[in-house]
């Protein structure tokens, strides 16, 4: 029998349980509310223009971390960056870059040590010398100094890392000292991902030594002696076969091996006649073929950040050298009937592997390391060394080295370049791609297995006038006959060179090597030294609302926050050009990519010109936000001309608009003298969407003047539409919730089912050039870069879009709209809302489905079932754009100023 529990006694466990989270819960809000009001307080401190409360603020901070860095390692404020790495003669290693602790300048360059560690005692110094790199300040955040006298060249002899056999690596080591004797110090922190201080190179020496430089995580730079038990030299490259000479240390050749990713290519092995420790290789390399697989897959991620997190943490050096998506010999699919029909030929990156009688492999090293790739020029194989001296053979259809480039700054400035190559033709093309643009470069090939090219710097797009670049990183990629993409790759005398800054007044330009050792054309920001970086921002816009600012009898225009000169303000300036020719009329722009109308000057954003011309210019017009940059003078009128009618719920009209988009809408609108209206409906929705009750020019709008009698056959042609194709303009417009541009069209489906009679014309929102790149199928023009999306609706015979405003704009032609909104509920309901049913009012088919709006293209010539909806839609919304708008707006402008 078994006896009953004793009975249980209530227990205050739970109750204090209760009250100890209660207390907890209590502390943990109490605590994040005190942590968001000191950085609320930070903040505020940081950003005052009261020089007390900025000093207290710096002062303070310096305390904290000083404290903080003497009892942790954190090395809080810490910043040390390697800006390049590479060998000079002999055992000379030079670095440069810079150190600082951030909120602490120097009126003086300080004084910069840099020394090589190897436990506690044990140091190589360098021979530092102090220079000036503005650089640092373009790519300091939120800086309070100017920081540009922090930078250093340093340049070690690493003559006693030859001596020894200790393997542990010695690791960089920095201290910088002000003319105050305040000291900070620590390890490299952070290294240029696009040159040499990403493609570290060996040093092999006459003993078959190595010095590795090795960049890992968290812990800096640092150089390691090694002696590989395997060395091949002599290396050749004949036809399809590789050959070498590989001198063996402690170990016996059983066999040896190319060994890629994909496969395993066996070697011939034969000992060297009185070398008792060397063996001779040789193996023929096959083309390789696989499965076609999605693109994705075959090239892998072309990100910078995951190639550098794999080699940081393992310390090898295959995500570097693996052929890349930005130069892979990616070659199209076989076609059918061809013995490797379902295949593609894909591009290999192999390693000498030496397999010794223990069966333990062996990666054969190089002396390669500081030498030209050694090529044949019948071939498209490529033996070259490794980042971490491994010999490396590339095995691709073409490829071509790089050996020097050159800018030539002649009257029309030019790329130059050289080099080598190798493969079976010699029709290729070459080009620096970049995002949004490419330049077109001439190649020549020449039979002795070298090549030149040249590229002009400034080139047109779509026809417009040659402009430099726009800013961003330019890819050399060469392309063969079939579309296949063919290796490029810098020798390591040019990896070693970069980040090398080019010789342009008028632009900033720099080499830059990236994965895969392709060759990069950087262009940034045209900015002078003292402009670049948040600290010389500050200091214009302090100067700029201090003032005061002497009036000019000029006009500064502004359209999508300069990154186009087009829409509204595009027709005012014509206007004004014509009507008032001597009036300045500046242009603000995000780069001189950027082309201006003709007898307009461009003012780059954040230039002091640009600081100047917003400042002194008696009218302002822009189509979008001023944004706090901006602060109208007192002699100013601010015409807000806005970008297009609207159908999606604009400012305070939208769902989502909280109390700080109230504030930021109330400040912006603050700005504003006069606000232009398409229609009657804009001006209400203007009420109500900015809560505006100033002046309104309800005058329909300027940039569809063009609409009203123009003519799109010269874009046609220039596009390269021929007369008997109907082309179809595809314009969606941006979402709240996705970065990019959203196409919920296939176009390779639907250019197939349309088939040559039809071309279509992708153009992407303004918001979204940015992001991704330029869309490259048979039967579209990506017009995304295009400058005048008014002559691409001149240039359509019809339009499919989703809510964008260009459905506003597009009516003045009478062509036929499609309306594809797959999304319509969720956009109507959640992410953005809407003014009108679009179902009901829509002066066309309103479709979900990619069937249907085939079914719309192919049934636009039927414009009967639409044309009373039509009617009405003009009615309301184009009753005003008689192709006099610009004329009215600009009479009432200089009027009212």
């Amino acid at each position: 029998m078994t006896s009953a529990p004793p009975p249980q006694r209530p227990s205050s466990v739970p109750g204090g349980a209760l009250v100890r989270s209660a207390v907890r819960d209590a502390r943990f809000h109490l605590t994040r509310r005190a942590r968001r009001v000191l950085r609320r307080g930070l903040v505020a401190a940081r950003s005052s223009d009261h020089a007390v409360l900025q000093r207290a603020y710096v002062l303070g901070r310096q305390t904290a971390r000083t404290a903080l860095n003497t009892v942790t390692d954190r090395q809080v404020g810490w910043v040390a960056t390697l800006w390049s790495a590479r060998w000079l003669d002999g055992t000379t290693y030079e670095l440069t870059g810079w150190a600082y602790e951030r909120g602490y300048g120097h009126e003086r360059p300080p004084r910069v040590e840099v020394e090589l560690r190897r436990g506690s005692s044990t140091t190589v110094r360098a021979r530092v010398e102090p220079v000036t790199e503005m650089e640092i300040n373009g790519l300091a955040r939120r800086a309070e100094f100017d920081y540009a006298n922090t930078a250093f060249v340093a340049r070690f002899d690493l003559a006693p890392l030859l001596a020894g056999t200790d393997p542990r690596p010695w690791r960089v080591h920095l201290r910088v000292t002000g003319a105050d004797g305040r000291s900070s110090s620590g390890t490299l922190k952070t290294r240029h991902r696009s040159g040499s201080a990403r493609v570290l190179g060996v040093r092999t020496f006459p003993d078959g030594v190595q010095l590795v430089p090795r960049w890992v995580r968290r812990r800096g730079l640092s150089v390691e002696r090694r002696l590989p038990v395997a060395t091949a030299d002599e290396v050749e490259v004949v036809g399809r076969e590789v050959r070498a000479r590989v001198e063996l240390r402690g170990v016996r050749a059983a066999r040896a091996e190319l060994v890629s990713r994909d496969a395993r290519r066996p070697m011939t092995v034969e000992p060297v006649d009185g070398a008792p420790g060397a063996v001779r290789v040789r193996a023929q390399v096959p083309e390789t073929w696989t499965t076609t697989w999605l693109e994705s897959d075959l090239l892998g991620s072309d990100t910078d950040e995951t190639a550098a997190q794999g080699t940081q943490e393992t310390g090898a050096d295959e995500g570097l050298e693996e052929v890349s998506a930005e130069q892979s010999a990616l070659t199209p699919p076989a076609p059918q009937g061809d013995e490797h029909e379902g295949q593609r030929r894909v591009a290999q990156t192999y390693r000498l592997v030496v397999v010794d009688e223990q069966g333990a492999e062996h990666v054969a090293a190089t002396p390669l390391d500081q030498s030209d790739p050694v090529q044949d020029p019948g071939s498209g194989l490529l033996a070259y060394s490794g980042d971490g001296g491994s010999l490396l053979v590339g095995e691709t259809v073409s490829q071509l080295v790089v050996t020097d480039a050159r800018l030539d700054t002649g009257p029309g400035p030019r790329l130059l370049f050289h080099g080598t190559w190798g493969g079976p033709g010699d029709q290729l093309s070459l080009s620096l791609v970049g995002r949004r643009q490419t330049l077109a470069a001439h190649l020549d090939l020449r039979p002795d297995g070298t090549w030149s090219a040249w590229a002009d710097l400034r080139q047109g797009q779509w026809g417009g006038p040659a402009q430099l670049p726009r800013t961003g990183s330019y890819v050399l990629r060469a392309v063969d006959p079939t579309g296949g993409t063919v290796r490029v790759m810098a020798s390591p005398s040019l990896v070693a060179r970069t980040p090398e800054k080019l010789d342009l007044t008028e632009a900033r330009l720099r080499w830059e090597t990236g994965r895969g050792r392709s060759l990069r054309l950087r262009v940034g920001l045209t900015r002078a030294p003292d402009e670049l970086g948040s600290f010389h921002q500050r200091r214009m816009d302090a100067a700029y609302l201090r003032g005061p600012h002497e009036p000019q009898q000029s006009v500064y225009l502004e359209s999508f926050y300069g990154r186009l000169a087009t829409c509204n303000p595009f027709a005012i300036d014509a206007v004004i050009a014509r009507e008032h020719p001597d009036w300045v009329r500046y242009w603000g722009v995000t780069d001189l990519s950027v082309p201006v109308p003709e007898g307009a000057v461009a003012v780059v954003e954040g230039t002091q010109a640009w600081f100047d011309a917003r400042a002194r210019s008696r009218y302002v017009v822009v189509n979008d936000w001023l944004r706090s940059r901006f602060v109208p003078q007192p002699f100013q009128t601010v015409l807000q001309t806005w970008h297009g009618s609207m159908f999606k719920r604009i400012g305070l009209d939208r769902p989502t608009a909280g109390a700080s988009t109230r504030a930021a809408l109330l400040v912006e609108r603050a700005k504003w003298d006069v606000l232009l209206s398409q229609n009657h409906h804009s001006t209400q929705i203007f009420r109500s969407a900015y809560a505006w009750e100033g002046t309104f020019y309800e005058e329909g709008y300027p940039r569809n003047d063009a609409l009203v009698d123009g003519s799109g056959e010269h874009v046609r042609e220039r596009l390269g539409i021929r007369p008997d194709q109907k082309a179809v303009l595809y314009a969606p417009t941006w979402r709240d919730n996705a970065a990019g541009m959203v196409l919920f069209l296939d176009l390779e489906r639907l250019t197939s089912r349309l088939g040559d009679d039809y071309v279509v014309l992708l153009r992407g929102h303004s918001r979204t050039v940015g992001h991704g790149r330029s869309v490259e199928l048979p039967g579209v023009v990506d017009v995304t870069t295009y400058p005048s999306i008014t002559e691409l609706f001149l240039a359509a015979d019809a339009m499919i879009t989703d809510y964008s405003s260009v459905m506003f704009d597009y009516s003045v032609t009478r062509r036929p709209m499609i309306f594809y909104v797959p999304d319509l509920d969720e956009y109507r309901d959640d992410v953005r809302g809407v003014y009108f049913d679009l179902a009901e009012q829509a002066p066309g088919p309103v479709v979900s489905t990619q069937d249907a709006v085939v079914e719309a293209i192919r049934a636009m010539d039927d414009t009967d079932r639409y044309a009373r909806r039509y009617d009405s839609w003009v009615e309301r919304f184009n009753h005003l754009d008689d192709g006099h708008s610009a004329e009215r707006v600009v009479r009432r402008l200089f009027a009212q100023g």
